[in-house]
């Protein structure tokens, strides 16, 4: 019984990695409610889980407070790049519509793609220090050579959304928001970032 609640038991790591999870969703709908935080709020929440995957045991509000100051610039790129580019893809979609319906087969795939870029995009974003032109380049790269899992990054976070809403959109917020974001690093780690695109880079 003293193995089981022990800090080297699964009780206590088990819960304290939900915990760990639940600080960081809450950490990260804070700032993101006010919009023009979101972009610090996402590359903190990647960075943060990054650490969370390699360490596993650390102070996760002391990490994301400091990946979220250190990061404040480039989030408010992100915020700004994100916003102009659902615009952009909006207005097309909107444009194509307004010709003729027929097009909504199109504005179907132009919507996945978009949904694809914008997901890896964020993701190598967050992780890597690079600038928004050589982001652009490698996630064009990622997007087209390695499709599939693109797509699996994308859907991550769709497919925890409707789970946890058929229990409660509350533990979506709880759990699905950093879980999602848990899950797609651990796949990143274990699939895209072996490639050689990417070995040159650190977090």
């Amino acid at each position: 019984m003293k193995q089981l609640f022990s800090y080297e038991g699964w009780y206590y790591r088990v819960f304290a990695f939900l915990a760990d999870l639940i600080i960081l969703s809450f950490l990260f709908m804070l700032p993101v409610m006010t919009i023009i935080f979101a972009g610090p709020a996402v590359i903190a929440l990647y960075q943060t889980i990054g650490q969370l995957l390699d360490e596993k045991d650390l102070p996760v509000w002391h990490r994301y407070r400091q990946a979220f100051v250190r990061n404040l610039k480039r989030g408010f790129q992100l915020t700004g790049i994100a916003t102009g580019y659902v615009v952009g893809v909006a207005a097309i979609i909107y444009s194509l519509m307004m010709v003729t319906p027929y097009f909504g087969v199109l504005s179907v795939i132009l919507v996945s793609l978009a949904g694809l870029f914008l997901v890896v995009f964020i993701i190598l974003y967050s992780l890597f220090q690079q600038s928004v032109k050589e982001t652009m380049k490698e996630t064009a790269y990622a997007v087209l050579s390695s499709t599939a899992n693109a797509i699996i990054l994308l859907v991550i976070p769709i497919v925890l959304f409707v789970l946890c809403s058929k229990i409660n959109l509350f533990l979506f917020i709880c759990l699905g928001i950093s879980g999602s974001a848990y899950v797609q690093m651990m796949f990143f780690n274990k699939v895209l970032a072996k490639e050689p695109l990417y070995d040159k880079h650190s977090r």
